[in-house]
């Protein structure tokens, strides 16, 4: 109640000039977390166009997470099984956010998505650097059909990171750089952007 309670308050402030549109976008919720956008919608859903969600593919647990590369059959299908769960946050959230806005004005905004596995050995930790493989590039089609599915509601998708952080499309190492497997699934869905 508390960030709804600071949300609406910090909404009042934000003044553009004259003709000039923005979207205020609310704090949203971690994952299954469907109490943060009941109590947000309920308390503050006029005050703002937008709420957000994320929610990343973990393989294993955030202690053991799993291996980027070398993995076997189960933990491909575990990631991808976990990665459809997806799904069911967004039907979820947006069967609060329509008992508040039916007309849905108040769009979802998955503001962190993609695979976290542990860091490849050897790196810094704190940068959460991984390599990339096919099964990043399926869990990206996977994510980006679902957004799909639910356009009318979800009306913006941001992947967590782009370049050498968590599921990136970009590595670099120095002068040199690779497109991953995840880069080319968004270069594949870029005609569709903007097609609802």
């Amino acid at each position: 109640e508390y960030a709804a309670d600071e949300t609406r308050r910090y909404a009042t402030f934000i003044k553009t000039p004259e003709g000039v549109p923005i979207m205020k976008v609310a704090s949203g919720a971690n994952s299954e977390d469907y109490n943060w956008t009941e109590v947000m919608m309920k308390k503050a859903g006029t005050t703002f166009q937008g709420i957000g969600v994320h929610y990343y593919t973990v393989p294993g647990t955030w202690a053991k997470k799993g291996a980027a590369t070398g993995f076997d059959e189960e933990a491909r299908a575990r990631t991808l099984s976990k990665t459809l769960k997806m799904d069911e946050l967004i039907r979820g959230h947006s069967a609060i956010m329509d008992k508040y806005d039916p007309q849905k004005k108040v769009a979802l905004l998955v503001d962190e998505w993609g695979t976290w596995y542990d860091v490849e050995p050897g790196t810094n930790p704190g940068f959460l650097y991984q390599q990339n493989s096919l099964r990043d590039a399926v869990v990206t089609s996977l994510n980006l059909d679902i957004f799909a599915k639910y356009a009318d509601r979800v009306r913006g998708a941001n992947i967590a990171q782009m370049v050498n952080v968590l599921q990136a499309m970009l590595l670099t190492d120095g002068n040199r750089m690779v497109k991953t497997p995840t880069y080319w699934v968004f270069d594949m869905y870029k005609d569709y952007q903007d097609g609802t």
